[in-house]
This record gives structure tokens, sequence and C-alpha cells, in this order.
């Protein structure tokens, strides 16, 4: 199988780039054909990937997070040149919240073994039509999770601190912040063709079922179930808010009241005021959006994953 591995250096504090040669000698045969390729900034994933479909390779393996993997499965998804390859992926950064909905094994060998193994998932993307920073109409494709309001507030904020720590605590500290500034949005507009308006202050649009570094936002999504766990929170007090923060790490928070959920095929809503839009943790526009899920177009290197 000729593979390529795209790698971000900066990733999980500057670990990838010191690790990932050694994991390449010590990975067995599967390992030593691997080419790598090298990220330079932010958006050069999506550009390497891209390359990376055009010239013919077969699996694209990232080793960064959940940004990094963002972008590649954008480049992927946009090119047209050449077949779609299958990705994999060992995980280095911040959250990496997307594996955790596979029976994948926490250990960097095993992480590459897998990434490079015959198993795959075929899995669901979510397509987006947003108006991106710059007010221009803007597609992304996402794997994960997709969320307006609260949520991208704190990847904005996240975004503006120069001194990041790891995963959970980065999340959770910024959220901590963010509750000072909290406010709701009006959405309006239509799901799977039927009227839909509420007032909201976070609303999660999910494949898969974490977010922030473990955060498990859409318990009952599936990257393979074929369909969005939409999830919203109402009007709650700043003191509810802490309260659902603590519940959303074990999933227990669609009993709360001022919490909603539905599934969904496609959606669009228009935010007012508008409202910024993240996607696996990168910040990517705001309103408003249609999100439509394609079934099944990618292959993930995994060796399991449960359907809801």
């Amino acid at each position: 199988m000729k593979a390529v591995a795209i790698v971000n250096p900066a990733s999980g504090r500057q670990q990838a780039t010191r690790r990932w040669p050694r994991l390449l000698e010590g990975g067995g045969p599967k390992a030593s054909d691997v080419v790598t390729w090298w990220t330079e900034g932010p958006g050069h994933a999506e550009i390497l990937a891209a390359q990376a479909r055009r010239n013919g390779f077969e699996r694209v393996v990232v080793a960064g997070g959940d940004g990094t993997l963002f972008e590649a499965v954008n480049g992927l998804w946009w090119e047209r040149e050449g077949q779609l390859p299958s990705m994999g992926m060992v995980s280095f950064g911040m959250g990496c919240d997307y594996m955790r909905n596979f029976q994948i094994p926490p250990g960097m060998f095993e992480q590459l073994d897998t990434a490079l193994g015959e198993s795959v998932a075929c899995v669901d993307v979510g397509v987006c039509d947003l108006r991106g920073m710059n007010g221009e109409p803007l597609q992304r494709v996402f794997l994960n999770v997709l969320g307006l309001g609260y949520d991208a507030n704190v990847v904005k904020r996240i975004q503006r601190q120069r001194d990041r720590m790891q995963g959970r605590v980065t999340y959770l500290f910024s959220a901590l912040q963010e509750l000072f500034s909290l406010r709701s949005h009006r959405l309006e507009g239509e799901v799977d063709g039927a009227p839909f308006e509420t007032d909201a202050f976070l609303f999660a649009v999910g494949l898969g079922r974490y977010f922030g570094g473990g955060m498990m936002i859409t318990p009952w999504a599936s990257p393979q179930g074929g369909r969005f766990q939409l999830v919203w929170g109402k009007n709650p007090s700043r003191l509810e808010v802490l309260r659902l923060l603590q519940k959303i790490y074990a999933g227990r928070h669609l009993h709360h009241p001022d919490v909603g959920t539905r599934y969904s095929y496609h959606l669009k809503l228009s935010g007012h005021p508008q409202a910024y839009v993240e996607a696996e943790g990168e910040l990517i526009g705001r309103t408003p959006i249609d999100v439509e899920v394609t079934r099944g177009k990618l292959c993930f290197a995994a060796r399991e994953t449960e359907i809801l």
C-alpha cells in the first residue's frame, strides 16, 4: 500500500518532531516505506493532502491532532483528481477526539500499526456551507463535531492564548472564562425540511461523540450511523452551565431540562445575533449554515466502532 504521513511538527508541544522518526524506525515492515511530509503552518496539511490524492497515495496518515485531521480531510475531499485515499491517524494533538470513537489502542506503536493496517471503517462526512471568517461563502467538511455559539467562542478564546495547556484542561479553562460572556442566539431554519427554531447558547452537530478533549457532547452519535445527533443548550444560568460541563464529560447531560436533542440528516440554520461556527476545534466561520450528512464516503483505519 502506497502511504504518506502528514505530520504536524508543532502538535503535542513539538513531540511529533522527535517521536515520529522513532515510530517509523520501530514500526516494522509496514512503516518502512511510508513517505513523510511535514506541515509548515496553518492550512498546509490541506495542501499536502490534496497533493497526496493527486499523486495516487492509497493511505494518508495524519500524525497530529483533530485540527490537522480537519485540514487533511478537507484537502482530500475537495481535490477531484485521483481516487480518494483512506485515512489513518496517530494522535499527537491536544484533544484527538475523533479517535475516541473507535477501538484504537492508546500506545503510539499500536496506533501506527492500526493507521497502516488493512482494517478500515467506512465513515460519514458532514458537508457544511457557511460564511467564512471573511464573510465570503465557504464550504468545509468535518468528521466529528461542528458547533456554534458557546463552544465556538471557547475555541476563539483558545486560539488567542499563547501558552496552551493540553486537551481537557485547555478547553475547560477557556470554557470557564467564556461564562462571563455567556449569551444566547435565536436559531431559525429547517431540520430535515421541517421548520425549527430555538433559543440556544450552544448548538452541536455530531457524527462523533466527543469534543473539547473528551467531553461527550453528542453521546448517541456514531461515525457510521448515517445521521447527525443534534444537541443544544437553551437558556441556563451560569451556575447551570457549570453543572452541565461536569455532566457532559460522562454524557449525562441529555436529560437536563435546558438541553434538547434529536437526530437529523440535513439542517439549515441562521443565528440572531450571528454566531461563530467551529469544526473539530477549529474556528471556521459564522452562521447561516447548511449542513448535510454524506454516508460512508471515507475509509478510516480502525478495527471497530459501535453504531448506535
